[in-house]
Order: structure tokens, then C-alpha cells, then sequence
């Protein structure tokens, strides 16, 4: 990450020029991807050359949209930072089976409904939040990876039938691929972005000099129209294809959440000049224009979208943060989606090409989804969940788990590796935390009156651990502290309204865990504690003193605020000092 201070905050207005130059460059880099995914899923799936320019054409135009939705945060909708969207690769599979299944229509209600679940991951995000762990979702992105490699092993064979006993289809996936993992290995960080598109002109150029491409059709298309083909509608019947792939579809959306929710605190970490608390709400609303922007997408007829993680690279890179450059590029990806043109040209690679270009990909997000499995320290009965359900997942897949012997209904659900893979490792860790819940927990009144409570638990749960009289002390003065803070943040708000306060207590590693859950409050601890002088200098001494008492006596100390409920941990060490 670039040292320099950043230029434009997301509030602040760069010129137009400079806005109008930085989304078109994204645009450069992310269109390829944009429109190769739903080119794979339409060859894989032997769609006519009119449903395929629908497909590609719905897709550039479904991102332009969810560009501008992530960038304007409406209400719970958007981020509110320049976070561009594009078609998502992990869908290449279970798109492709959809087709197969039912058609655009069958493919088209699966994205619409399976959008639904953004909605429902935001609103239970802080409480999901020790079940759909990083690590999880790291685990169904290998998986996925493993399910979708199929497809592209059966393009790179995929040529005209007077190539197709030649040695040309090897020639042209490395042709491509050399230039990709070359780029990528030996190049610095602003060149490497543009390595997938120079792989695919490489790949295309050699396609082009032997023969494979017929530039006829890109030369006749217009530079400005409308697909031919027609809206292709929805399926409404909900057959036995559309359950058996729903689940499929689920938790691949799923894991495009968890992957936004690390993309959205990744571009606040970039796109200021001082380090501010993570604004949770900030992250649902990311999440919730992904499914809006699928929805939208699911409703064209094409594959479900979602943000790119080069967005934040380009923050990096450049140290611009603009809203205003995601409302140009959200512009340029709508007005290419009405270029026959930039659609023939895509249509034209040859499928070793794009099959070359997506095994990159599918390169990159397992080792993404690898490095969310060891982003945090994994236990060992987490990493019994996450690792069966790895192997389940594989042996299912691959119909070595008796899928012979299960009922009909459940091969067609369980023998997507993703599915049952998914599935697995999710109950496992419903079922860790199930047994780890506090047993030590309280829910009373946000109220001076709720300190005796409090005291009571915090007495019961030290005696509970043996810890002696300095170690409680230590407990219940950063319990007290925290709640005056909570009671003086809202007494400063003008809230009179009863709200209930739900307080957890945990024993993590031989330290005392204490989360708070409560309505939304209008400041940010983290940032109070940031923000407070090195001299007492405060006139509002009362909330200083806990502050100062609280940074003083905590470990670890969080506030993450939600939509409709904030949650506060603190963690204190039980040693005394």
C-alpha cells in the first residue's frame, strides 16, 4: 500500500477530468471480466450467438448500475465509496447448469431470488458473525473454484472442427497464460492489474494470425445499438432444477457477502488521510447493492454481479477515493453495453482464450479464498469444520460419497461440491458456537438502575473461573465504565425512549470477554478514544474519565455499529498488573 497521503476523500470532488480518466482506466481493466464471464457460461451452456450478445449485454449493463448503487448510498443501499461492480466468476458452474436446466428464465429467477440472501446476511451480520467466519467462506470459494474448473477443462478443447484434432487449443490457453503469470510474478503493482487483458490480446492475436478468429462480424457490428435477441423473462414454475440448484446459488451469494464485507472495510482503510473505526453500516450497504445489483442483473437475464476487489487497488495505486470517479466508471460500463462493437470483439476469442483467461481466475480466488481461511488463527474445532467440510465437499463433487444410495432429491442437492461443502462446515460451526454461547448473560434496561445487575453477573462469572478479588475488580470497574459510557452516549442524544441492553460474558484464552449489545448509539468509542487529548483539557470530564479508565484497563476494545443495533466488546486480562 502506497505511504502517500490520499488526494480526494470520498466526499470531496476532484475535477471532472481527473474522475472521468480514473473510471475509464478501471473500466479498461475490469471490462474483460465483465463480459468473458457470462461469454464462458453462454459457450459452456450452447447458447445461439443472439442469446449470448443478451447476455453480455445485460451484464455490462447490470454492473453499470450496480456501480452507480454502490457509489450513491441510498439508505441502507451502497457503500458510499467508489467500489465497482462486475459479473461474478464463481457463478460460471451452477449458471451453466441453470442454462442447461431451464434456460435464461430458469437462470434469471435462480439470481433473483438467491440476491434475497444479501438482504438476509446484513441484517444478521453482527449475530452470524462467529458462524460465517472468514474462514468458512474461504473454504466455499476453494470449493467453488474445484466445481466451476470442469467447465473451463471442457473449453480449452472447445475450437471449429477443422482445428479440433491440432495441436492449435493447447497453443493458444499458453499463449495466454504465459503472459498472465509472467506479468503477475515479475511486474510491480500497477502493471499487474492490467495482466488478464494483455494475456487475452496476446491469447487473441496468435487465435488471430493462424487463422481461428473471423473478423467479419466484429467489422460489421455497429459502434452503437441493441441486442437483437429479446428480454428472455422469468420462470415461475420453481421445478425440481430450480431447488435442487438453489442452494448452489445461496451460498455462493453468501460467500460473495463475506468477500464485500472484506472489500468494503478495505476501501474505508484505504480512502482517508486519518484512520477512522470501520463504519459497519457503511459495509451493510455494500453488501445490500450487491443483492439489488444481482437482482437487477437476475432480472436481465444474465449472471449476478459483484464488487471487484481491483477497486481497492486502485485506491492504493492512485490515492484517489472519489465517489465522483465511480459515477464515471458506472457511466462508461452502461454506455459499452450498448456497443455491438466491444461485444462482437469479445465474442470473437476464441474459447481456449477465454477458457485460459478463466482458469487464471479460478487461480486467484482459490488462493483468495485460502488466505481467508488463515486470515485469523484457526482452532482446532474450527478447522475440524472448515476442513471436513473441504473434503465432503470434494468427495461429493466428485459422486464418491454413495451419492448412489441417497434419494434422488438429495444427489441433485448434495453433489455440488459447493453445496455440500457449504452446508457442512456452516452447521459444524453453528454448532461450536451453540456451545460456546455465555453462559454468564444479562438483558436489562439501558439505565443507571442496571449496574447492580451488572455487578451480580460480573461477581458470578468471575467466581465461576476461580479468578481472585484483584482480577474481578479489574472485570467489573471496565464493565461499570463501559455501561456509564453507554449511558452518558445516549443521555447526550436526547434518547428517552426505554431501549434494552443485552450484556455477554465470555472467557477467551484467560480473559474476560464482555460484549454489549444495544440500540444504535451516535458516536463511535473507537473514535472517542482516538480523538481524545493527551492532557485532561475536556470540560465533559465524566465521559473523559471512562474513556481514559476504559483505554487504560482493556485489552481489546470494539464498537461495531449496525443498522438497528450496535455491538461493544471489550476483553480485559484477568492477570493483574
Amino acid at each position: 500500500m502506497s505511504s502517500a497521503p490520499v488526494r480526494y476523500e470520498p466526499h470531496e470532488k476532484p475535477p471532472h477530468p481527473l474522475a472521468a480518466g480514473l473510471g475509464a482506466q478501471v473500466v479498461v481493466l475490469m471490462v474483460t471480466g465483465v463480459m468473458v464471464t457470462p461469454l464462458v457460461v453462454s459457450r459452456a451452456a450452447g447458447l445461439d450467438p443472439a442469446a449470448t450478445a443478451w447476455v453480455v449485454f445485460a451484464a455490462l449493463l447490470a454492473s453499470g448500475l450496480s456501480t452507480w448503487l454502490q457509489t450513491l448510498r441510498i439508505g441502507t443501499v451502497g457503500g458510499g465509496f467508489a467500489l465497482f461492480v462486475g459479473s461474478n466468476v464463481a457463478f460460471v458452474g451452477v449458471a451453466t447448469s441453470a442454462i442447461d436446466g431451464g434456460g435464461l428464465p430458469l437462470l434469471g429467477t435462480l439470481v433473483v431470488v438467491s440476491a434475497l440472501s444479501c438482504f438476509v446476511f446484513t441484517t444478521q451480520m453482527g449475530a452470524m458473525r462467529r458462524i460465517l467466519t472468514p474462514a468458512v467462506g474461504g473454504m466455499t470459494l476453494m470449493l467453488m473454484s474445484l466445481s466451476v474448473a470442469p467447465v473451463v477443462w471442457k473449453l480449452l478443447k472447445k475450437v471449429p472442427p477443422e482445428f479440433a484434432d491440432t495441436d492449435l487449443p493447447g497453443m493458444l490457453a499458453i499463449a495466454t497464460l504465459i503472459p498472465i503469470v509472467l506479468i503477475s510474478l515479475f511486474a510491480g503493482p500497477l502493471l499487474r492489474l492490467w495482466a488478464p487483458l494483455v494475456g487475452v490480446a496476446v491469447g487473441s492475436v496468435v487465435a488471430w494470425q493462424l487463422g481461428m478468429i473471423d473478423p467479419a462480424p466484429v467489422l460489421a457490428a455497429p459502434w452503437i445499438g441493441a441486442p437483437q435477441a429479446s428480454w428472455p423473462g422469468l420462470d415461475l414454475e420453481f421445478g425440481a432444477s430450480f431447488w435442487a440448484l438453489l442452494p448452489a446459488f445461496l451460498l455462493i451469494s453468501l460467500v460473495g457477502c463475506i468477500e464485500t464485507y472484506a472489500d468494503g472495510i478495505a476501501v474505508q482503510r484505504s480512502s482517508y488521510r486519518e484512520p477512522r473505526p470501520i463504519d459497519f453500516r457503511s459495509v451493510q450497504g455494500a453488501i445490500n447493492a450487491d443483492g439489488v445489483g444481482s437482482a437487477v442483473a437476475g432480472l436481465l437475464g444474465t449472471v449476478p454481479n459483484t464488487v471487484y476487489s481491483m477497486s481497492v487497488g486502485i485506491v492504493d495505486l492512485t490515492r484517489v477515493a472519489a465517489r465522483r470517479v465511480g459515477y464515471w466508471g458506472g457511466l462508461f460500463l452502461i454506455l459499452l453495453a450498448f456497443s455491438p462493437k466491444i461485444a462482437a470483439v469479445i465474442a470473437a476469442m476464441p474459447s481456449p482464450v477465454a477458457a485460459a483467461y478463466i482458469l487464471m481466475i479460478l487461480v486467484l480466488l482459490f488462493g483468495h479464498g485460502l488466505r481467508m481461511v488463515t486470515e485469523e488463527p484457526l482452532g482446532f474445532e474450527a478447522g475440524i469444520a472448515v476442513c471436513l467440510g473441504f473434503w465432503l465437499g470434494v468427495g461429493f463433487q466428485g459422486g464418491f460419497m454413495f451419492n448412489e444410495r441417497l434419494p434422488e432429491w438429495a444427489q441433485l442437492f448434495l453433489s455440488n461440491g459447493t453445496t455440500s461443502g457449504g452446508i457442512t462446515a456452516i452447521l459444524l460451526m453453528a454448532l461450536l458456537s451453540m456451545r460456546h454461547r455465555a453462559r454468564d448473560r444479562i438483558s436489562v434496561p439501558l439505565s443507571p438502575d442496571s449496574l447492580g445487575p451488572l455487578r451480580s453477573v460480573v461477581e458470578s462469572f468471575c467466581k465461576r473461573l476461580g479468578w481472585d478479588s484483584r482480577a474481578e475488580n479489574r472485570v467489573m470497574l471496565a464493565a461499570e465504565e463501559a455501561l456509564v459510557f453507554l449511558l452518558h452516549n445516549r443521555s447526550r442524544s436526547g434518547d428517552t425512549k426505554p431501549t434494552q441492553l443485552q450484556v455477554r460474558l465470555r472467557d477467551v484464552d484467560g480473559e474476560a470477554e464482555i460484549e454489549y449489545v444495544s440500540a444504535p448509539a451516535d458516536s463511535n468509542i473507537e473514535s472517542a478514544l482516538a480523538s481524545l487529548p493527551e492532557q485532561q483539557e475536556s470540560v465533559d470530564l465524566e465521559s473523559e474519565l471512562s474513556l481514559r479508565l476504559l483505554r487504560g484497563m482493556t485489552r481489546e476494545l470494539r464498537h461495531m455499529q449496525y443498522h438497528g443495533v450496535d455491538y461493544l466488546m471489550i476483553r480485559i486480562d484477568s492477570a493483574t498488573r
